[in-house]
């Protein structure tokens, strides 16, 4: 399981921008995905005849079972002795709360918590205790623009505005003293211009500039300020679309000839790999051409000497796969196969997975027997999966994943964007067709609540009332019927939200219900 919070997500105020609903772009085909369909379609379209949830009981209860969690000492939530102090936290408990009706900053639990909140700010203007600066402002700063007095939160407000403002990749990045790592001052063809980063990574990443973004807007910054204008080099760079309306918009060179439209994390894996981009949901091979073949799925569940899940890196597997291949080419038992690409499954450093897809001109049954035994010792209690495709071939590229669809999304949104907008509407494009709310769309569980998060405030924000459905444009999908239905199923007796992944904290039963609170606030 990972410590960190590393897609903690932010909270938003409704934006006064209307979408609608739209099915652009050719489906990217599912047979070159890892792990999940590129669509997902069928049960959750708003035309279920079951009762519907009651969205307003649920999220009561969460906010009652939240009141019982709150530490009485400091006013704050998850807070543990020993450990560091997430400000963030508590934000996204008060930022659900103060969106419930009737709920007001005269709340003695929220008293208390925004109170912990301003003894969380530092003299910087940052609201955040030694760590994760950014991401701990931007929530708090989020939850803050809901509070109406007293005059010292307008202040604390203004302060962490201006800290913002001062820690994202640009021209005017500065310094702060007491910040391990801060941002660096950058020109408009850096790969990192207009970012936020968590300040311990060495770069930007989409999860803290979509939650900086949506603080800023909630706190009244105007979108032609430029804080928003130099942020829109960063989320282009970050969509995965090469060009719109003939004009160029993510000019890195991991989005030669992509037409995805929806986002990834970041534009590096760390701060020595400017420019290469990263997608936790891996690769997906689009634009496929060239003779029929097959795509074999490999997925290990080996375990290395220290226990940890084995992953291989593209070298490693390409080098395994040609000696395979190399050794079966007999005509005798009917496999020629000559050529194949290697398309890697959900990856933290875009060169090893514990899941990819080898693509090649030969036979799905033959590829599947050789590849299992060529993989037999990490594959474990894995499997092997193989399927003849019309075409084999393709451009290996990172692939964009819910979480970030929404995330940017969201933000174009926040930075005046208008539904006119190619931009927005290749990523509305791509959020139709990987429409679901049963998954983390590229990501499995991982992350499935800040996905629910994400996706309820993008498209409250929108103030979209339904998605459309390529597959059958009659049928648009209810996203608020579909949202409430969804959490309802994973909410428990006491109001809490029950754990279905450990990854990102997810086992965190007050972060969890947060996020679900905040997005059921959003669909009601």
């Amino acid at each position: 399981m990972r410590t960190n919070i590393a897609l903690v997500a932010g909270l938003a105020v409704t934006a006064g921008w209307y979408g609608a609903a739209s099915a652009l772009g050719a489906a990217v085909g599912a047979d070159g995905n890892v792990g999940q369909p590129a669509a997902v379609s069928g049960a959750q379209g708003g035309t279920s005849k079951a009762a519907q949830p009651n969205a307003a009981e649920m999220a009561q209860r969460a906010i009652a079972w939240l009141r019982t969690q709150q530490d009485q000492k400091t006013g704050g939530w998850s807070i543990r002795e020993g450990a560091p102090v997430f400000p963030a936290i508590t934000g996204l408990v008060l930022n659900g709360m103060l969106m419930e009706p009737g709920v007001t900053d005269q709340d003695a639990t929220v008293q208390a918590g925004v109170k912990f909140i301003l003894n969380n700010q530092s003299p910087d203007g940052g609201i955040y205790d030694k760590l994760l600066p950014s991401y701990n402002t931007a929530i708090c700063l989020s939850a803050l623009a809901r509070v109406q007095q007293p005059a010292q939160v307008a202040d604390a407000r203004a302060r962490a505005i201006e800290f913002l403002k001062s820690i994202q990749y640009g021209e005017g990045a500065m310094a702060h003293e007491g910040l391990a790592e801060a941002a660096k001052p950058v020109s408009k063809d850096d790969p990192y211009y207009g970012g936020w980063g968590y300040g311990n990574r060495g770069r930007p990443d989409l999860s803290n500039t979509s939650f900086a973004l949506e603080a800023l807007h909630a706190a009244g910054v105007p979108e032609d300020d430029p804080v928003f204008e130099r942020a829109l080099v960063f989320l282009q760079r970050c969509q995965m679309l090469e060009t719109a309306g003939g004009k160029t918009v993510n000019d890195m060179a991991y989005a030669n000839g992509s037409t995805q439209g929806g986002f990834i994390y970041a534009t590096a894996v760390n701060k020595e790999s400017g420019g290469v981009g990263q997608s936790f949901a891996g690769e997906i091979a689009e634009s496929l051409s060239g003779m029929a073949g097959s795509a074999t799925t490999i997925r290990l569940a080996g375990k290395d000497k220290e226990g940890k899940a084995i992953a291989l890196s593209r070298d490693v597997i390409r080098e395994r796969v040609q000696a395979a291949i190399n050794a079966e080419i007999d005509l005798s038992r009917g496999i020629v196969p000559t050529e194949f690409i290697i398309v890697l499954g959900p990856t933290g450093d875009g060169k090893s997975a514990s899941e990819f897809v080898v693509r090649s001109n030969g036979p799905a049954g033959r590829m599947a027997e050789v590849l299992r035994e060529t993989f037999k010792s990490e594959i474990g209690e894995g499997s092997v999966a193989s399927t003849p495709v019309d075409h084999w071939r393709g451009r290996v590229e990172h692939r964009a994943y819910g979480s970030m669809g929404y995330a940017g999304f969201k933000s174009m949104v926040y930075a005046g964007l208008t539904r006119e907008d190619p931009r927005v509407r290749a990523a509305l494009g791509w959020i139709e067709r990987n429409y679901t709310f049963s998954e983390n769309p590229g990501m499995g569980t991982d992350g499935y609540y800040y996905f629910m998060l994400m996706a309820g405030r993008a498209l409250g924000a929108s103030r979209l009332d339904a998605i459309g459905n390529p597959s059958d444009p009659s049928k648009p999908r209810n996203w608020r019927e579909d949202m409430i239905r969804a959490l309802a199923g994973k909410q428990n007796a006491d109001g809490s939200f029950r754990s279905i992944d450990d990854r990102w904290m997810e086992n965190d039963p007050v972060l969890i219900t947060a996020y679900s609170l905040i997005a059921l606030q959003s669909a009601r």
